[in-house]
């Protein structure tokens, strides 16, 4: 099978988007010939600069990433790419390079959530002026409507697909996203598990935005659980500077880029050596570190919102608390596992092996492939909505 993949990014810099879109090409790769369609050129943006600026004056958020003529450009050099060649679909790692491509070649996309998803909920997607909302509106509906098949890591971001915008039950899928890490073996792995001692507990968090991830609830859950007697540390990832000072029990070790071969490999031991990943996020598309820290054996301890119930299954990867959870309640699950080691090292066993069924990106190969290649093909005879959603999660 011949596959174009455009994106408007360098699609192979593990530094964009969290790495997903490097690892989807990864997949891509290794089951079919691929033809690079990035990065797409972007200069266009830069003509709706006093529209962003008048915008920003006016305190609204307004981002030029869906504008019709940027989006007809990037299909005009996609359709150049591709040509009279023999490519039997196109792929994009986002809702919106393939929105306005017009062609009779299959069109499948992979996005992490909707426009419905992120408004303010993310702070960049906070106070849209309305023009700009209705203009990102439209064009998920567009490239939902026009899509052969569109698929997302979550049930939350499938359902709103369905939802919001009407897009067809039958052409839309669930594939979580897998560990963009090393993975160790499963046997080692389980060694590791049952090595693992709780003198000190240490929790993992990881997260580029202190608020949106919880880090202030993770800094008083930890206070309570040691006042409590429980004895931990907190390594923290992905901030290079915390806007408040640390405690004695906390580690900052920065960024860590997976670029950098041994910010990497710290990270990977970081995983390694942690009890829980706790990210007890405000908002989260679907959160690829929990993918990461269950091909490690290590449990999450995170809210339900968003993606994350996909992704964190209750006393099977971890546990995700409602949201708004107090962290008094955070504290009592950390409290729990430290005190019953042996109910721990289970659910730590289990989130590996929930990892290996559900969520490796070996998986979302398998899986992508054959949407890809059953694009364009008739619907008929699928289950309902919710129910087809809910079994590909399951796997």
């Amino acid at each position: 099978m011949n596959v174009a993949y455009a994106y408007e990014y360098p699609a192979d810099d593990i530094e964009v988007r969290s790495g997903h879109p490097r690892f989807i090409l990864d997949q891509l790769q290794k089951r079919a010939e691929v033809r690079r369609v990035f990065p797409l050129d972007r200069r266009s943006r830069y003509r709706f600069a006093p529209k962003a600026l008048f915008h920003r004056l006016t305190g609204r958020t307004y981002r030029p990433d869906r504008e019709p003529a940027l989006l007809q450009s990037y299909a005009r050099q996609i359709s150049r790419a591709v040509g009279n060649g023999q490519v039997d679909c196109v792929f994009a790692p986002d809702s919106t390079v393939l929105t306005c491509l017009d062609t009779d070649i299959p069109k499948v996309f992979c996005a992490d959530a909707t426009f419905a998803n992120v408004v303010d909920a993310y702070d960049e997607y906070r106070n849209c002026a309305p023009s700009y909302a209705d203009m990102a509106h439209a064009q998920e509906a567009q490239a939902l409507a026009t899509c052969s098949a569109a698929i997302y890591p979550s049930v939350w971001a499938a359902q709103s697909a369905i939802d919001h915008y009407g897009a067809a039950p039958e052409k839309v899928h669930v594939l979580p996203f897998g560990a963009n890490v090393s993975v160790p073996p499963r046997r080692s792995v389980d060694l590791a598990i049952e090595r693992r001692r709780f003198n000190p507990m240490r929790l993992l968090f990881i997260g580029r935005e202190w608020r949106r991830k919880g880090a202030d609830i993770v800094l008083e859950a930890c206070r309570i659980a040691r006042r409590s007697g429980v004895r931990l540390t907190v390594d923290i990832v992905g901030l290079e500077q915390t806007p408040e000072a640390l405690p004695s029990f906390v580690r900052n070790h920065g960024a860590l880029r997976k670029s950098d071969p041994v910010e990497k490999r710290r990270l990977e031991e970081l995983l390694a050596e942690a009890h829980l990943l706790f990210v007890p996020s405000r908002a989260e598309n679907f959160g690829i570190a929990f993918s990461e820290a269950a091909a490690y054996g290590v449990p999450s301890l995170a809210s339900d919102v968003g993606g994350i119930p996909t992704v964190v299954r209750d006393d099977v990867s971890g546990y995700a608390l409602p949201a708004g959870s107090s962290p008094e309640h955070y504290a009592s699950v950390i409290r729990d596992c430290a005190q019953d080691t042996g109910r721990y090292r289970e659910l730590a066993h289990s989130s590996r092996h929930f990892y290996e069924r559900h969520l490796s990106w070996d998986l979302f190969g398998e899986r992508l492939m054959a949407i890809v290649g059953a694009a364009g093909a008739a619907g008929a005879g699928h289950a309902s909505p919710h129910d087809q959603l809910v079994a590909e999660a399951a796997g």
